[in-house]
Order: C-alpha cells, then sequence, then structure tokens
C-alpha cells in the first residue's frame, strides 16, 4: 500500500476565525491555501461570501477561488478532482497542503469519498419538478417522508433542489439515498490533520451579525446589483447564496432594507447551526475555541504531525 500524502485541514463554521489562522499556518509552514468553500469559487462575489482580499493572499498562493461565473455549477465531485490534482502540484513544489473551509460536504468528500449513488435522470428529476409545481413542496416533501425518514430530517422542507434529487434517487433506483449513504465505505485518501475551529454558539452568532452589519457598510447591495447589471439572475447556481438572495429580494422590492439585513442574520445562524452537525461528522486532530487560540500549541502538533 502506498504512503498517502500529509495534508492539512483547517476547518469550521462561517466567521469562526479560519482565513486568519490559515494565512499565518500556511506562512509558517510554507503552505498553499486549497479553498472548501462552495460560494467562494464565484467570481464578482466577494463581500456577501467574505472572500480572502488579493492584498491578504499576496505570497501565499490561493487556489479554489474565483474559478467560476455564478451561471455555472460546481458539484463536491468537481471539487474532489479539482482538489487532488492542485494537491499533488502542491506536493511537487515541496509545499505544504492546506485545505481551508466551511462547506462540510466537500471536505468530507475530499477526505473519504463519495457515496456511489447511480447518475441524475433528467426525466425523473423534471417530473418531480412537475410535480412541485402543481402539488406543491410540503406535499413532495411529506413524500420524502414516507420513502426515505432518514433523509427527510437532513433537509429543510423549503430546500426543492436537494428534495427533489433524494426523491430522483428513489425513484431511480427503488432504495432510499439513506442507504447509499450507509452503505458508503470509508476510505482514508490523505494522512490528514484536521484542525477544528469553532465557538461557544452565542459568540458565534454575535460575530456573525458583526460579520453582516459590515457587509452591508462595504458594499453588498452595491456588489448585488452589479451581479444584475451584468445580467446574472436570481436562479443560478452562484446567486443562490446566503446574503445574496436575501439582498435580491430587497432590490425587487419584495422586502426593506431593515428586513433583508434581519434575515441574513437570521439565515447565517441557521448555516452556522448546520455546520455544527456536518462537523460533528468529522473526526478532528484538534479543536481549537477561537477566543482562546495558542498558535505555538498548534505549530507544535502540525510539526509533529509533519516530523511522523
Amino acid at each position: 500500500m502506498s504512503k498517502l500524502e500529509k495534508i492539512i485541514v483547517i476547518c469550521g463554521q462561517t466567521a469562526v476565525g479560519k482565513t486568519s489562522l490559515s494565512l499565518q499556518l500556511a506562512k509558517g509552514f510554507a503552505g498553499e491555501i486549497i479553498s472548501a468553500d462552495s460560494r467562494q469559487i464565484y467570481r464578482n462575489l466577494n463581500i456577501g461570501t467574505d472572500k480572502v482580499s488579493k492584498s491578504l493572499r499576496k505570497g501565499i498562493p490561493h487556489h479554489l477561488i474565483d474559478i467560476k461565473n455564478p451561471d455555472e455549477k460546481y458539484t463536491a465531485g468537481d471539487f474532489v478532482r479539482d482538489a487532488d490534482k492542485i494537491i499533488e502540484e502542491i506536493i511537487d513544489r515541496g509545499k505544504m497542503p492546506f485545505v481551508v473551509g466551511g462547506t462540510g460536504f466537500y471536505i468530507k468528500a475530499l477526505l473519504e469519498g463519495l457515496c456511489d449513488i447511480p447518475p441524475s435522470d433528467p426525466q425523473i428529476r423534471k417530473l418531480i419538478e412537475n410535480e412541485i409545481a402543481t402539488r406543491g413542496s410540503i406535499a413532495i416533501y411529506e413524500e420524502l417522508e414516507k420513502v426515505d425518514p432518514v433523509a427527510a430530517k437532513r433537509v429543510h422542507p423549503n430546500n426543492e433542489r436537494r428534495i427533489v434529487h433524494y426523491l430522483e434517487v428513489f425513484r431511480a433506483t427503488g432504495k432510499p439515498i439513506s442507504e447509499f449513504w450507509q452503505a458508503q465505505k470509508k476510505k482514508k485518501r490523505y494522512d490528514y490533520f484536521v484542525i477544528y475551529l469553532t465557538l461557544d454558539r452565542d459568540k458565534l452568532y454575535r460575530r456573525i451579525n458583526d460579520r453582516v452589519d459590515q457587509m452591508i457598510t462595504t458594499g453588498l447591495i452595491s456588489e448585488v446589483q452589479h451581479l444584475l447589471d451584468m445580467g446574472f439572475t436570481k436562479d443560478l447556481p452562484g446567486m443562490n447564496t446566503l446574503g445574496y438572495v436575501e439582498i435580491l429580494d430587497y432590490i425587487n422590492g419584495e422586502t426593506d432594507r431593515e428586513e433583508a439585513v434581519k434575515l441574513i442574520k437570521q439565515h447565517m445562524r441557521n448555516y452556522a447551526k448546520r455546520q455544527y452537525t456536518w462537523f460533528s461528522k468529522i473526526n478532528s486532530d484538534l479543536t481549537i475555541y477561537t477566543d482562546n487560540l495558542n498558535l505555538s500549541i498548534i505549530k507544535n502538533q502540525i510539526e509533529t504531525f509533519i516530523g511522523d
């Protein structure tokens, strides 16, 4: 069996402080950073995704940022394929790969591989989408609850895209998607050291609220308007992003500014709550509360990991 390549993973909830730590560690360990953020892949989505600025990236190569336009799809499979190639290139340069982000599904797929789920069936998917249009999303969600209660618990009743996918798998195969999840054989694809950053929820939620206020102050509304002026519409993959959806509703007159900001904060807190659940499934080697961060301890543990 060939020796697995070493990588360092920094993960955690939105606004917890991943960027700051990753820059310090990548600089200290001659590293390059691979973004595991499903929103930072999109060009021109900068403020609302809290994308690391080009000035901060200076001297530390960053990968998988600004690689797609908002009208392009990008899957976890695409991420694994691209990240694998970049990790190999980084190691060939004698550098250390740092995988950094809050998209738990991307990280889990990179570390353990993806489920062997049959490819999408456009005809079945279209049929379910038509049923949503006639019967409503709640009726379709209730159908999912009957055929796959495990999957139903993992998706919000308003998340039509995910519900359609889960039902599509069931109708195409006769097996619930949760059965494919359970059958997945975990395969360690890298020799990884996982640093999980977290905070007590009240503290994190205050950070999220402050971040949203800062996004509004620094021009999130203008950024969304610019995307509209470029021809990107609400239904596109990149535009279905926290912060952008709510501002689009405000620009379209469906809500007022105060309500839009309130909703962004609420939805980001909800997202952080889901991230807590996601990262509880990933075995971390080091859990750090960022309000009590000891950089020397982190560096010592990384040095031990690299030296093994």
